[in-house]
């Protein structure tokens, strides 16, 4: 295995879980280092392919990794990449592209100077129902699109470290963490930008801003309408409805017509059955693989994850201001 591609996981949390099961699937990659402060995760996830536990990204570089894959807050996002980039390697930064649209802005300015890939992990775009979808709309089955909505539920995700994701300032909030996701997966079945939001939201037990809705207006002259929560009940699992309609048709799906079936249990608790599993990171990774041995483009380039996390912060900026906000001049906040 000389000539196999060494990765790097920094995070070892949920997601980082996600990509290192992905990468073991691709031949010729091996993944040699996860790294995180919680030393005890990063062993406990290393162990499961036999990689270095670390407790930075040092010590990850030092391992002479060809990759990293930045699974860690938002927050350390710029950091981490940025570093990954100067000792030239590639980097699958996960969405958002980072909390504040001034970190992003420098990983977009750091990764149009490097010689590497760079890609952001819109995951959505390489989910088969959502890929479909998108392929049908970009093949004219549906004409020109008119209007999207785009529906993520779930209960509180509680696996965050230290709870970080119940800290707005930390996550956005799943107006940032979630929605993410469906402002980049419009505009990329759109083809368009996005260049008015508008953003309206109520608390919930979960938390403020907990459930939100946004309103997006792109340059084409189509709508989109992005839902988004945190609190449905812990029963419902996560849950996407999405409609897609066309001035020559119309795609709608939700993930209860995909769903495997259920298991009803005597606690009244209920499993459902996913049948999309990881797919999504299999293929999102394999793509990132792919453009890594042939030398680019990005699968998902920075500049587009940097657009979908400007919709959503400009979202939030929305919710504070009680009024739309016109993204071709907010310079963010």
């Amino acid at each position: 295995m000389a000539d196999a591609l060494r990765v790097g996981v920094v995070g070892a949390g949920l997601i980082a879980g996600c990509h290192v099961r992905a990468y073991t699937r691709i031949p010729d990659v091996v993944v040699v280092a996860v790294a995180d402060p919680h030393v005890t995760k990063a062993e406990q996830l290393a162990s499961t392919v036999g990689a270095a536990a670390c407790a930075d990204l040092d010590e990850v570089l030092s391992r002479g990794v060809d990759v990293v894959s930045v699974c860690t807050p938002p927050a350390r996002h710029a950091d981490v990449t940025l570093e990954a980039l100067a000792a030239g390697c590639h980097v699958l930064c996960e969405k958002p592209v980072a909390r504040t649209l001034a970190d992003a802005v420098r990983i977009q300015s750091a990764a149009e100077a490097a010689d590497t890939v760079v890609m952001i992990g819109h995951v959505s775009r390489f989910e088969p129902d959502h890929r479909m979808a998108r392929d049908l709309v970009a093949d004219g089955h549906v004409g020109d699109v008119a209007m999207a909505t785009h529906s993520m539920t779930t209960s509180f995700p509680g696996w965050s470290e230290g709870g970080w994701l119940a800290r707005a300032e930390e996550s956005g909030g799943p107006l940032l963490d979630l929605s993410a996701h469906s402002f980049d997966y419009l505009a990329w079945v759109i083809g368009s930008p996005a260049v008015r939001v508008h953003a309206v939201a109520a608390d919930s037990p979960a938390g403020p801003s907990t459930y939100a809705l946004a309103t997006v207006r792109f340059a084409s002259g189509a709508m989109g309408q992005v839902e988004t929560s945190w609190a449905h009940p812990v029963a419902r699992g996560f849950k996407a409805v999405v409609e897609i309609v066309g001035t020559d048709g119309r795609i709608s799906w939700d993930y209860d017509s995909l769903n495997g079936g259920a298991i009803y249990l005597d606690q009244g608790d209920v499993i459902w059955l996913d049948p999309l599993g990881e797919r999504g990171y299999t293929r999102e990774i394999a793509a990132f693989v792919e453009a890594v041995r042939s030398g680019g483009p990005s699968p998902v380039p920075v500049a587009d994850g940097v657009a979908a996390t400007r919709t959503a912060l400009a979202a939030l900026h929305s919710l504070r201001a009680g009024e739309p906000v016109d993204l071709t001049s907010w310079e963010g906040s």
